[in-house]
């Protein structure tokens, strides 16, 4: 898509990206080019890293790629709203990525949609089919593919989006110094939702975890997706259904056992980026010393979702759920929507169930008001 995101904002600079990616709660990886001949070798290292090694890196060949912008600098996820036709659920995470010419992670494929929107600088996309297979011997620790050749790449230069649907294979090349934002999507898997399952209803004999015909990995899909769906935070009834689908025909579970499990692993959150909870005590002491109307802010690293089952609602809060009825889903609907609340709001008829809840899910940033 040429020129959909002209002047991406807000945005990074290299030496921003470097700060992050020396921060030891930051997720970060260099990958290098390793030419030998006609052979290509990846090599990875992991973060957190050194100033001086980050500013002795070569002229050419690596790339710096930094995972979960968004959390640790929540301004960016304004950059969601170029994506605001898609559930806000099934986006995962904003990753960002510096390259020196001739940097690349290599020909590879994801089991997710994703939106690599190009910042400075040109990056040059080959595409491959899907049956392109997996090579062991690329590099050690990136589940490459045998590298591919496509007679006519696209070459992205500032502004550009590429969208690449499940499964395309393809291989990004650094044509000068060049940042990419990569707007990546959440799919879960079969494995995760049928882990979710047993965690949640216990040890259940009609609830697989491979593909019984082809014993692969099976992942979440909607190419049906509509518009409206997409509505902040909503997990909708065809979401349900799919993942009623990705379980498999034989299950036994009913829709608002899928919806629980549905919206635990869509909110559960990387351990290490996971909000601090607090305690039951902790959580009354909290409600009770917050300002009738002092603005709460969901935490940046804070995953929430809800859903409407049988005309009563489920909320979900970083891996948690709970039950809410239909008279206060409108109001985790706003919360949702802004992404911040006040005791006010929450607390209707000085009822402070769902206020306590919020705050032993790890919801809000309370910094400022424990200040």
């Amino acid at each position: 898509m040429p020129g959909a995101l002209p002047g991406i904002h807000p945005s990074l600079s290299s030496s921003e990206l470097a700060w992050l990616a020396t921060q030891e709660d930051v997720e970060s990886r260099l990958v290098f080019t390793q030419s030998d001949g006609e052979d290509t070798h990846y090599q990875v290292r992991h973060g957190p890293f050194q100033n001086d090694v980050l500013s002795s890196l070569p002229r050419q060949n690596w790339t710096l790629l930094v995972q979960d912008v968004e959390k640790h600098l929540p301004d960016f996820r304004a950059l969601f709203a170029a994506v605001d036709f898609i559930p806000d659920w099934r986006i995962d995470d904003l990753m960002v990525s510096f390259a020196a010419p001739g940097g690349s992670v290599g020909p590879h494929k994801d089991n997710y949609d994703v939106f690599l929107c190009q910042g400075e600088g040109q990056r040059e996309w080959h595409l491959g089919d899907k049956d392109i297979v997996i090579d062991d011997a690329t590099s050690s620790e990136l589940l490459l593919l045998k590298p591919f050749v496509d007679q006519e790449p696209q070459t992205a230069g500032d502004g550009d989006v590429l969208y690449l649907p499940p499964g395309v294979p393809h291989w990004g090349i650094a044509r000068d110094f060049c940042m990419t934002y990569s707007i990546g999507m959440r799919a879960p898997n079969l494995a995760e939702l049928s882990a979710a399952a047993v965690r949640l209803f216990g040890e259940l004999d009609d609830v697989p975890t491979k593909s019984s015909a082809t014993g692969a990995d099976v992942f979440y899909q909607d190419p049906d997706l509509t518009t409206d769906e997409a509505a902040p935070g909503l997990i909708s009834g065809a979401a349900i259904r799919r993942a009623k689908h990705t379980l498999g025909k034989s299950t036994l579970l009913d829709d608002k056992q899928v919806a629980m499990i549905l919206g635990s692993v869509a909110t559960d959150p990387k351990a290490w980026l996971a909000p601090e909870c607090v305690t039951d005590d902790e959580a009354k002491d909290m409600s009770n010393a917050l300002d009738k109307y002092a603005k709460l802010s969901v935490h940046g690293m804070a995953r929430i979702a809800f859903c409407e089952i049988g005309g009563s609602g489920l909320i979900f809060a970083n891996g948690h759920a709970r039950d809410l009825s239909p008279d206060r889903l409108d109001l985790f609907r706003d919360v949702c929507r802004f992404r911040s609340a006040t005791r006010a709001t929450l607390c209707a008829d000085d009822d402070t169930g769902l206020l306590q809840w919020l705050l032993r899910s790890g919801v809000f940033d309370l910094a400022e008001q424990l200040e």
